[in-house]
C-alpha cells in the first residue's frame, strides 16, 4: 500500500462506506481511497485470501427485541435507568440518584468514578453502562445478564453481573447505547 498519514487514512475510509463480507473491488472506491492502495495492488489475488470469510456462514444466535416480551424505553441515554426500574415502581430520577450515590460509596469503583463522572450520570449528559450495571447489581442484589447486539441483531456477547444468592435475574439487550429489558419474570 502507498505510504499515507494517519489523517489521509481516517479521512477516506470517513467518506467511503464498505460493506463487510463482500468481494472487495478496488473501481468501486472512492478516489480518496483509491489513492491508498499501491499501484501493484493485486485484487484476483487480496479476494483470494479472504475468499474463506464470504463463504463462513454466520453462526451467531438472533435475538430481535420486541414487546410484548420485551420492554423498549422510548428514550436512548436514559434507556439503561428504565429498563432497571421497569416493574419497581421507582421514580427514574429517585432511582439514578440512589444509584450514583451507592456508586460514590462502592469501594470497588475507588479511582473509577469521581464526583463529575457522577454528576454527568445524574444529568443525563453521559451514556450509562457497565459500572452502572455492576452497581445496580450489587445495590439491588440482582444477577443482570446483558447480551449485546450487532446491527443486524446477533448477539455478539453475553456477560452476566453476579452476587451470591440474588434476588431475580435481569435479562436486559444492548445495542449501541440502547437498553431494552425482557419483561418476563422480571416483575416482583
Amino acid at each position: 500500500m502507498a505510504t499515507r498519514s494517519a489523517d489521509d487514512i481516517k479521512k477516506a475510509f470517513q467518506l467511503c462506506g464498505l460493506v463487510p463480507k463482500e468481494s472487495f473491488d478496488d473501481e468501486k472506491l472512492h478516489p480518496p481511497l483509491q489513492e491508498l492502495l499501491a499501484p501493484d495492488f493485486d485484487m484476483e489475488r487480496w479476494n483470494a485470501s479472504y475468499k474463506h470469510l464470504l463463504e463462513q456462514s454466520d453462526n451467531r444466535k438472533e435475538l430481535t427485541p420486541a414487546a410484548p416480551e420485551w420492554y423498549l424505553p422510548d428514550d436512548e441515554r436514559p434507556s439503561l435507568f428504565s429498563c432497571l426500574i421497569h416493574g419497581l415502581g421507582t421514580v427514574r430520577a429517585d432511582f439514578i440518584e440512589d444509584l450514583c450515590d451507592y456508586m460514590a460509596s462502592l469501594e470497588d469503583l475507588d479511582g473509577l468514578v469521581d464526583a463529575s463522572y457522577l454528576e454527568s450520570i445524574r444529568n443525563g449528559s453521559a451514556d450509562p453502562g457497565g459500572l452502572e450495571l455492576y452497581s445496580a447489581s450489587k445495590l439491588h442484589n440482582w444477577n443482570i445478564e446483558i447480551k449485546t447486539l450487532s446491527t443486524d441483531c446477533k448477539v455478539v456477547s453475553t456477560f452476566v453481573y453476579t452476587v451470591d444468592n440474588p434476588d431475580k435475574v435481569v435479562q436486559l439487550v444492548r445495542s449501541g447505547a440502547f437498553f431494552a429489558v425482557k419483561v418476563d419474570g422480571y416483575l416482583l
